[in-house]
């Protein structure tokens, strides 16, 4: 990711990097000036703001989840993954519908932050690369 440097004007070059720590999504960008060296480096836990999530995407790193669950095995604990995770009941039941279905799309640590999440539900997942 580029962006102008707040000091010159100059383009910033940005290091996007998601990962998983301690169980949860941190992200962080570090950016170095091209034209006076001006460097900077932000960080969070869980959401990633959407220009940095879209422009990891954008580089080619998506993918999509999927869940296949066995002959009369129960959605129960699927669902609860996703309420666990703050979601509402209509948004807990929406997701598991796209899970089972469709898939889920995101970027792969996001994938597999939930996929961990899963599993330790007993929840089988696939995770495909969409690029």
């Amino acid at each position: 990711m580029t962006e102008p440097c707040g000091d010159c004007g100059s383009t910033m070059h940005c290091e996007l990097v998601q990962r998983i720590v301690d169980a949860r999504l941190h992200w962080s960008i570090e950016g170095r000036c091209s034209g006076c060296g001006a460097a900077f480096c932000t960080f969070g836990w869980d959401d990633t703001p959407t220009q940095v999530r879209e422009a990891i995407i954008a580089a080619g790193e998506l993918a999509r989840l999927t869940v296949v669950l066995a002959e009369g095995t129960s959605k129960v604990a699927l669902l609860k993954v996703f309420r666990e995770s703050g979601a509402s009941l209509p948004e807990a039941v929406a997701s598991a519908e796209r899970a089972l279905t469709t898939g889920i799309e995101g970027t792969p640590v996001e994938l597999e932050l939930l996929a961990r999440r899963l599993r330790e539900k007993d929840v089988p997942t696939v995770i495909r690369s969409e690029a």
